[in-house]
Formats: C-alpha cells, sequence, structure tokens
C-alpha cells in the first residue's frame, strides 16, 4: 500500500463529504428531505512483518445517513393530522356561525320582528295596516326559516363533495405509499439505504396524514399504514382503496368506506384527524344539530302559531284557520323517517304524525323492526 494510494482514500472521502454537502445546500428547500450525512471507517491494516506490527491502508467511505429521527417524526405526523383536522372544522364551522349568527342571514332578527308585529295586531286587532305588516313578516319569516335551510343544505352537499375528493388523494397517496415499500425493499437487500426513497415514504405519510390521521407501524423495512381503530391501509407493497358514497341510512350524507376484496368496510365513525375527520367531526357536532335545531324552531313555532290562530276569529268574525302549513299535513309526515337501502322488506319509510311539539328534541332516531309488530327505538349518536 503506497502513500499515493492512502492519499487517493482520503481525496475520495473527502469528495464524498463535500458532494453530500452540496446536496444538502440543494435540497434546503426541498418538502421532506432529511440532512445526510457522510460516515467513513479506517481501511483494514496490513502487517508489516512478524512482531513488528501493522499499517494503515486509508480510510473507506461506508455510508451516507440519513439525520433522522423516528420520534420526532412521529409526532411531526401526529401534530400534522391534527392541525389539518382543527383548520377543516373551524372552516366549516365558521360558515355555519356567520349564518346563523349574522342579523342579514340568520333567523333571530325575523323571529323577533314577527313577535313584534304580533303584539301590535294583539293590541290594534281591527287595524288592517296592522294586520298587513304582520302578515308580510310571517311570510318573511317563513322565506328566512327555508334560506337559511338551503343554505345548511349546500354546506352538507360541500361537505360530500370534499369527502370524494379526499379520499381519491388518500388513495393515491396510499398506491404511491405501497409501491414505495416495494422498492425500498428491494434497494435493501443490498445493504444500501436508500435515503431519497426514505425521505418519499415519510413525506407521502406525512401528506395522508393531512388528509387523515394514521398510524404507522415498521414492518421489516416496510412502512403498515392504519387508521381509525386499526383499518389497513397500506400493507407491504398492497394498498386499499378508501371511497366516500350515500349513507344506506341517509342518502344525503356521505359515508367513507374501505375496500377489503369484495367486502366494503364503514369507517366514517372511527376516523379522526385530517381533514377528513375534520369535516366529518363539523358534520356530527355543528352541522346535523343545527339543522335539526332549525327544523325543530321551525316546527314548534309553525305549530304553536297554527294553534293560537284557530282559537280566534278573523275581521269577518269566522273562526281562524292556519297561518302556516299544517306540521301533519299528508306530505309531512311522510318526509320524518328514511329507509335504510338495505332493507329487505318494503320501503322502510314511516309515516310519522307529531302530536306535541313540545316533546320534541332535535335527536335523530333509529327504529329498528324484529318483525313486522315488534320494534325497538334508539337515540342516535349515543344509542
Amino acid at each position: 500500500m503506497s502513500l499515493i494510494s492512502i492519499g487517493l482514500s482520503g481525496i475520495n472521502a473527502s469528495s464524498a463529504a463535500i458532494n453530500t454537502i452540496g446536496n444538502n445546500t440543494a435540497n434546503v428547500d426541498t418538502a421532506g428531505y432529511s440532512r445526510q450525512q457522510v460516515l467513513t471507517t479506517a481501511s483494514a491494516q496490513i502487517a508489516l512483518g512478524q512482531g513488528v506490527g501493522y499499517i494503515g491502508t486509508g480510510t473507506t467511505l461506508s455510508d451516507v445517513r440519513r439525520i433522522y429521527n423516528g420520534y420526532l417524526d412521529t409526532q411531526l405526523q401526529s401534530s400534522t393530522a391534527l392541525s389539518a383536522d382543527a383548520v377543516a372544522y373551524s372552516g366549516q364551522a365558521s360558515k355555519t356561525d356567520t349564518l346563523l349568527s349574522d342579523s342579514a342571514t340568520g333567523i333571530s332578527v325575523q323571529l323577533a320582528d314577527f313577535f313584534t308585529k304580533m303584539q301590535g295586531i294583539a293590541t290594534s286587532a281591527t287595524q288592517s295596516a296592522e294586520r298587513s305588516s304582520f302578515l308580510t313578516q310571517a311570510g318573511a319569516l317563513s322565506a328566512r326559516f327555508n334560506s337559511v335551510s338551503s343554505q345548511l343544505s349546500t354546506q352538507n352537499d360541500n361537505v360530500n363533495t370534499q369527502l370524494d375528493t379526499f379520499t381519491k388523494q388518500v388513495n393515491e397517496l396510499t398506491t404511491t405509499l405501497a409501491s414505495l415499500n416495494k422498492q425500498i425493499t428491494q434497494a435493501t437487500a443490498g445493504n444500501a439505504t436508500p435515503n431519497t426513497l426514505l425521505d418519499s415514504r415519510s413525506e407521502a405519510v406525512r401528506k395522508l396524514n393531512e388528509l387523515v390521521g394514521v398510524k404507522v407501524v415498521e414492518n421489516n423495512g416496510n412502512f403498515d399504514i392504519y387508521t381509525g381503530t386499526g383499518q389497513s391501509l397500506v400493507s407491504g407493497g398492497t394498498s386499499y382503496k378508501m371511497s366516500a358514497s350515500p349513507s344506506p341510512s341517509d342518502p344525503l350524507q356521505y359515508n367513507v368506506q374501505v375496500a377489503y376484496g369484495q367486502t366494503q368496510t364503514d369507517v366514517t365513525s372511527v376516523l379522526t384527524g385530517g381533514s377528513i375527520g375534520g369535516l366529518l367531526r363539523y358534520r356530527n357536532e355543528v352541522l346535523v344539530p343545527a339543522t335539526n335545531e332549525l327544523g325543530r324552531t321551525a316546527m314548534v313555532l309553525s305549530d304553536q302559531v297554527n294553534s293560537q290562530m284557530n282559537q280566534g276569529i278573523d275581521s269577518k268574525g269566522n273562526f281562524g284557520s292556519n297561518l302556516y302549513s299544517s306540521i301533519n299535513s299528508a306530505d309531512a309526515i311522510t318526509q320524518r323517517s328514511i329507509g335504510k337501502t338495505t332493507n329487505s322488506v318494503g320501503s322502510g319509510n314511516l309515516n310519522v304524525t307529531i302530536g306535541d311539539t313540545s316533546k320534541l328534541t332535535a335527536n335523530d332516531y333509529e327504529v329498528t323492526f324484529s318483525d313486522s309488530s315488534n320494534f325497538s327505538v334508539r337515540r342516535l349518536p349515543n344509542g
């Protein structure tokens, strides 16, 4: 081993280190890039002779290592999922809050004006101007209820559209992750460290957490990825397709499923984190309760006003009649239940008549028949 060879080994090692530094600098703004470091070891020694000792032969480039901390990466993934959840939830909830609280779009101002006008005809029942003003306000209040209901329905449609879009993006990422698992397995077979592939996989997991909260389990170099309470999205080189489609119990709301072969598993109730988790949480905690409360308020108001009107007389001395449509009209009683699409017998729709509006709640209920005459009623979502 000559001095020139030893020197060349040092030059080669230093050249690799300089190239790595340059690569680190070039990728300083690259998403998901982990800084790399060159590792060297002393080359094998050569014996000078019996009893004399050994002489070094230079240095050897042993590896180019990622500066990576698994614990910090796990915290980043978790924080990403929580942040995306909060952003999606807040973005949707603020729209609902503005709709209901703003004087130009909400119910409260119109409702207050309605009762003010009602007080006016109570004190001046014979005055046609007060009667006309009250009827105009009654129509305006009805129109406002319908307008708010329509906008809440539009928000529900928007949630459905976003769920459909986000699940497709999830599938793109899980397909990518399954492919990266295969590439990394092949690359590491020769004891090499595919840093770029490892960075790409970690970044793909981070992007996936922006959509839905996931847990990662490393298995022989592969990332097995789970969501919810253990539903698999990626297992080695295999990914499982997520989709959003109308719920069997309420076609107006989309549920999220994961396909395992020919079986569709509904995971809506167990998904948390990411934009999907935030949207589902908004729908359950804000949109559905607000819609139900709006409907309950409208029905109670309509029923009570109609009841009072029917107890009085009009300007011609005739008995009063309904101001608003009856809450138990033929159309109304058939629209208060939705038959599950998986029902094996009949449509499943029930004719629901309301006898006492003071007993109404804002909850949804599930009615399950064991046979034609026996059934159970369960309050949703807590059972």
